[in-house]
């Protein structure tokens, strides 16, 4: 692990006892995180093999782990990042109920539309107000094989039943019955080859020893039973079973409702019968993957220890051969002429072939753009991750609001979904094309915030834009707009997590952001509220103030604001041997007898705030280290510095607090710690971060 000293100042000491409160509630934060956290892992100890899961919990609290890494440079977060993800990992296989396709991955059925019309027999049949619509009735009649409204069971508000009696006079089956049926693809019934589940509630009553209430799953085609449930219990109970397709998707497949018995007395009620098929879906992988991508990127732009590289090589290699390639199928290409992922051709929604949501296909953007952010990637991340945000971009308007200066100000808006290639259509009954909602959007900014920081496809307008739009929601609609296009409602705050990145480009986002979370801070407790976790750990990361790369095109020229300290082009200077990423970094060059060379430059403050810099340095030459001091030259004091002495590169990260009071210079130095040895020292990406 790479020695990093860190040395304070008197100062600082005093200065901090100015704003105990400030960093007492900063504390507050990270405490109340890591108590939520544990609770987490404690609710959830082994992850979820259901891609739900992963996706709308997992995957939230994996990245909220690797903000709070960033903004305290704790590696216990990591450690839980990597405990976590690679259980989830192993979770993963090929057969999720599709079949075998080559590719791992996590399956779900809940988000496929119902392969039974008519599920909770709410619907009578006009003709026959007795037979639920949609079913049909075998060697039954309406005393036998009935809708019922006065055994429904009282779960998601139901009002009617199925209702089965047995006629033992009859000596026959008392049957009612419904095939399976696609309405969105008529030419195929069902996935075929495919993993469906079917869930339902039953009882029996009145019924003779032995007898059971049965619901079975029956290929007339094939003459094949694909399932068999009996129903014993004289109350209601939840019943959940799987089943297997045929292979041709034009089978007659009827579930069944009957008994064990014709010939002795029996009845039964069946209620809320669900059959879903198990799919997978693109949103969530994207949504687990994305903080995958973003630790690889961290472990391959040298941002942690080593010992976390053998974990992002394992990370990199499951994203390029089992999640890039499952979804290449669905790539289609736009009315803009970029791609867009489509829906799966499939039952997993009710726009097969039809162009994904904004938020479903930016899921997997992201994942992309963040690879996208490492030098020498693979050329068809970014390649990805420029086609799919251009598809988005292309797809927003530009809207106004009164900003807080009272003045007309830009901001962007969009729909949840956007027609957006040849196959869609909202003639399908299905217009989708109405505002974003806050929480779906939260995906869609940081997926903009990714792009942003891959180069591609955004700039810093757009961002200022999509800023517009944070405060707008945040700071101009009462508490928390519900739509990001307009006022609406009040969002959970646990909504704030991925807008309050573009405080950077509208720093009053962070601010009144952390006056909402404030407001609530009482009542985030317990493992019921971990989505706040996201929202945390913004907050303990702060949003950056100062990014500078040191890549300036110019012959000896130091970046604008940079000065020469006692030194001259020749002893700090930008250079290509000095880069740790892109073109240039900075280069100290020690003279001993020319005293210290410092690069230097006034940091503009906010008064009473508390700042976190962050850079990459290493010790390339000679006795001296490394060394990054804050210097108050009002009050020639030294506020904070912190000094590196390892020979590799390595971030180093300081904490500090200003003065209460405006008017004080502040200067940043980048110099080394013995000017009477020859040295050289490099420096390069440096970044401050607002972290109160």
């Amino acid at each position: 692990m790479n020695k990093v000293i860190r040395m304070t100042s008197l100062s600082i000491l005093l200065l901090g006892t100015c704003n105990v409160n400030a960093e007492h509630a900063r504390g507050e934060w990270i405490d109340k995180f890591d108590l939520i956290s544990a609770q987490y892992q404690a609710q959830y100890p082994n992850s979820f093999s259901r891609s739900s899961s992963l996706a709308w919990a997992e995957a939230y609290y994996l990245d909220a782990l690797i903000e709070m890494y960033l903004g305290t440079k704790d590696p216990k977060y990591l450690d839980t990042f990597t405990l976590r993800l690679d259980m989830a990992i192993a979770l993963a296989k090929d057969d999720t109920g599709m079949g075998v396709d080559g590719f791992k991955g996590w399956g779900e059925w809940k988000y496929s539309i119902d392969a039974i019309q008519n599920f909770n027999a709410e619907i009578a049949d006009q003709e026959d107000s007795s037979l639920p619509a949609n079913w049909v009735r075998w060697q039954s009649t309406d005393e036998t094989a009935y809708r019922n409204t006065t055994e429904a069971d009282n779960v998601d508000k139901s009002t009617a039943a199925f209702t089965i009696k047995t006629a033992p006079q009859t000596n026959r089956w008392q049957v009612l019955q419904t095939p399976l049926r696609n309405p969105h693809k008529p030419n195929e019934h069902f996935d075929p080859n495919s993993k469906y589940q079917i869930n339902f509630h039953a009882k029996i009553e009145n019924c003779d020893a032995g007898v059971k209430g049965r619901l079975q799953v029956y290929d007339f085609t094939q003459r094949k039973v694909l399932l068999d449930r009996f129903i014993e219990s004289q109350s209601y109970l939840y019943h959940t079973a799987d089943f297997v397709s045929p292979e041709n998707p034009t089978n007659d497949v009827q579930v069944r409702l009957y008994t064990t018995d014709y010939r002795k007395n029996c009845t039964v009620h069946f209620d809320n019968i669900s059959v879903k098929s198990w799919r997978e879906y693109l949103v969530h992988d994207g949504m687990i993957t994305a903080p995958m991508a973003k630790f690889i990127k961290l472990a391959r732009t040298g941002r942690l220890e080593p010992r976390f590289s053998q974990f992002a090589d394992e990370y990199y290699d499951f994203l390029v051969t089992q999640i890039f390639p499952k979804w290449q199928k669905d790539l289609h290409g736009t009315l803009s002429g970029n791609l867009v992922y489509l829906f799966a051709d499939d039952s997993s929604s009710r726009k097969p072939g039809q162009s994904l949501p904004h938020n479903q296909y930016l899921a997997l953007q992201r994942t992309y753009a963040e690879l996208a952010q490492i030098g020498g990637h693979d050329p068809n991340h970014k390649f990805m991750a420029q086609e799919l945000i251009k598809a988005f971009k292309s797809s927003l308007k530009l809207g106004q609001y009164q900003s807080g200066s009272g003045s007309t100000a830009n901001k962007y808006e969009w729909s949840y979904w956007s027609i957006m290639s040849d196959r869609d259509t909202i003639n399908d009954g299905l217009n989708w094309t109405g505002t974003e909602d806050t929480s779906h959007g939260n995906l869609d900014v940081a997926a903009a915030f990714s792009s942003y920081y891959a180069g591609v496809g955004l700039n810093k307008e757009d961002m200022t834009y999509f800023a517009n739009t944070a405060d707008f929601m945040i700071s101009h609609c009462g508490n928390f707009s519900k739509h990001v296009n307009k006022c609406y409602g009040d969002e959970s705050f646990t909504s704030l997590r991925w807008w309050m990145q573009l405080a950077e480009f509208k720093p009053s986002i962070y601010h009144d952001s952390e006056v909402k979370l404030t407001q609530v801070f009482n009542a985030i407790q317990g493992v019921g509220q971990r989505y706040y976790m996201g929202a945390i750990a913004q907050l303990v990361k702060g949003y950056r103030v100062y990014d500078q790369p040191f890549n300036n095109v110019a012959a000896n020229a130091l970046p604008e604001g940079w000065r020469h300290w006692q030194s001259n082009p020749e002893t700090v200077f930008l250079s290509s041997n000095s880069a740790f990423s892109g073109s240039q970094g900075l280069t100290i060059k020690n003279r001993p007898t020319y005293g210290w060379q410092v690069a230097q430059k006034v940091f503009d403050y906010e008064p009473g705030a508390t700042y976190r810099l962050d850079t990459m340095a290493r010790v390339f030459s000679g006795d001296a280290n490394g060394r990054v001091m804050i210097y108050d030259a009002t009050s020639k004091k030294s506020v904070a510095q912190v000094i590196t002495t390892s020979r590799d590169w390595s971030p180093i990260s300081m904490e500090f607090t200003v003065p209460n009071v405006s008017g004080h210079n502040l200067q940043i130095y980048l110099y080394s710690t013995k000017w009477q040895v020859d040295s050289e020292i490099h420096f390069d990406d440096l970044e401050i971060f607002r972290i109160n």
